[in-house]
């Protein structure tokens, strides 16, 4: 979602990285004792949850990283930095078991060290089945026994991830996995405090006063129902000594034109989303911050609704919505930004050829013909789709959120596709983005745009929530085939780069050209404003969009 990364987006997702040196002298000197330091940060969405465990969309997971940390985070560079270990792991020589030495300075706000229990705690909420994580199937295959927990009952106690004493820590996987590390950093297996958890009951996480945090900032002013929130340092942060700011101020803006206002005016600092049409006019201005990100958006076609099945059940009736709209338009005319248009769900750039000499993209373009921008073959399709259907008119609800700018991209497709799809009928609605996630997850709409951000760096980060098991991917969607492709990558090709690779390219190819559950159109670019005085606001390709944690003002 990502939504949930998108999540969702979105939904969510899955994706990945290595470690490097940051030179923080500068900022230091020239912010140290300023007690000033403030940003005022916009946002598109609101928080829809604090639980790490039941975390899907990234607004949450936003929040999330900057309030509470893991074993890692992501540095400036997009590289893995330590968190809450101390040192790197000790790994067994199978690459099956890695121990990991806890920081004896990491605490919660109240004041409790946290402890290897706090992540045993965390890691057995997201696989018991129980909490029903919705990210719960990010460990199946990775954690010893993770999936029998979650799937078939079995002792929570067998999980792979022991507490050897306070602060010694250790994981038992069930195969190497190469993207360990990197999914380590994801928000969703963040820590959390057993017996805090407890003493707060149902209250935990419903507000900022219901939680406690281990990361630079603690949050305020925030409730579930609450579209504004905000950030504080957290003294009790071990690394408390590189963060500058004082606070941060969050608002949900839905306007646009509010958004500006409030940036030309100072109340803004950040604007997490400079809207297009606003972007030609501030391309060259020194506040522009064009940020590349993994990052796809998609079409997707939900084909049964409350257990009533519609006209997109039918195959040759979402291939040819596939191909009605033109992508190349939508980024140029629509977006205006430098997103860049693609026929795949893995994005350009996330993902490279065993051999490290091609892009994922490149190769399954290569082995595959993509479904693209073409009115001829999107109308005999369709014609085709109407005929097996016995229909000669088809209607379609466009599920969207309710910004000005999420109304115009819907009313873009609704134009393109009954423009060039005869008989089709569009009827867009727009509704707050939690009411959109929920319904998203119910699978309660017809059509959607989506997207879904990679949260550790490898394919499955997107590519698992299109499984039959899955629960994230809010489509209505069961192959057999793209299951076993996805699960090979997790067992028996686990260990095997090139054959790992070929299980993607052939996955995405029944899922996008043979299926067409999904109609890829952009990867991201995110377009931003930040004030010239804000330095060391780290933007991120994946995970979080930004870090905090450096960020001060000059």
């Amino acid at each position: 979602m990502k939504i949930k990364k998108l999540f969702m987006l979105g939904i969510v997702s899955t994706s990945l990285l290595f470690t490097g040196c940051y030179d923080q002298s500068a900022s230091q000197d020239t912010s140290e004792n300023n007690s000033s330091q403030k940003l005022e940060l916009s946002s598109a969405a609101a928080i829809s949850t604090m639980e790490p465990s039941q975390a899907g969309d990234t607004t949450s997971t936003l929040a999330m990283s900057q309030v509470f940390e893991g074993l890692y985070i992501l540095g400036p560079d997009d590289e893995l930095q330590l968190g809450v270990a101390e040192e790197e792991p000790e790994i067994s020589e199978d690459e099956t078991v890695y121990t990991f030495t806890l920081r004896e300075d990491a605490e919660w706000s109240n004041g409790a060290p946290v402890t290897a229990d706090d992540f045993v705690f965390a890691f057995q909420k997201i696989v018991d089945p129980q909490y029903a994580a919705p990210n719960a199937d990010v460990l199946f295959d990775v954690i010893e026994n993770a999936r029998q927990i979650n799937l078939e009952d079995g002792d929570i106690d067998t999980l792979g991830v022991k507490a050897i004493d306070d602060k010694t820590l250790e994981f038992t996987l069930e195969r190497p996995v190469p993207y360990f590390k990197s999914l380590l950093a994801y928000p969703v297996l963040y820590p959390q405090n057993k017996e805090y958890v407890e003493e707060q009951g149902e209250q935990y996480a419903t507000d900022s006063e219901h939680l406690i945090y281990n990361g630079p900032f603690k949050l305020t002013n925030w409730s579930s129902t609450n579209d504004n929130w905000g950030y504080e340092k957290n003294d009790t942060y071990w690394d408390k000594d590189a963060v500058k700011l004082e606070e941060a101020g969050v608002t949900v803006v839905k306007t646009p034109s509010t958004a500006l206002n409030l940036y030309t005016t100072g109340d803004l600092d950040v604007i997490d989303k400079l809207s297009s049409e606003y972007i030609p006019s501030y391309k060259d201005d020194p506040s522009f911050e064009p940020v590349e990100q993994f990052t796809t958006f998609f079409l997707k076609m939900n084909s049964e609704r409350d257990g009533k099945k519609n006209a997109l059940d039918n195959e040759n009736i979402r291939k040819g919505i596939a191909q009605a709209f033109n992508k190349e338009d939508f980024v140029e005319k629509i977006l205006q930004d430098e997103s860049s248009p693609t026929d795949h769900l893995i994005p350009k750039g996330q993902t490279q050829s065993p051999d490290g000499k091609k892009d994922f993209t490149e190769v399954a373009d290569e082995r595959n013909d993509y479904l693209s921008y073409d009115p001829q073959k999107a109308k005999e399709a369709w014609e085709k789709g109407k005929e097996e259907l016995g229909v000669e008119e088809v209607q379609l609800d466009f599920l969207t959120d309710d910004t000005e700018e999420a109304k115009k991209n819907a009313e873009f497709f609704q134009y393109e596709l009954q423009e060039n799809l005869p008989g089709l009928e569009i009827n867009v609605e727009q509704v707050p983005f939690t009411v959109r996630v929920d319904r998203d997850q119910n699978k309660d709409y017809d059509l959607e745009l989506a997207g879904w951000g990679t949260d550790y760096r490898d394919p499955l980060t997107v590519m698992r929530i299109f499984m039959s098991s899955s629960d994230l991917g809010g489509v209505t969607y069961s192959n057999e085939e793209y299951d076993k492709l996805i699960q090979a990558t997790r067992t028996e090709h686990a260990g095997d780069v090139q054959a790992r690779f070929d299980d993607f390219v052939e996955a995405q190819d029944i899922l996008i050209n043979q299926d067409t559950i999904i109609a890829p159109i952009y990867n991201r670019s995110l377009s931003t404003l930040v004030e010239p005085s804000v330095k060391d606001l780290h933007w991120h390709a994946y995970g979080p969009s930004y870090s905090l944690k450096w960020a001060y003002k000059e």
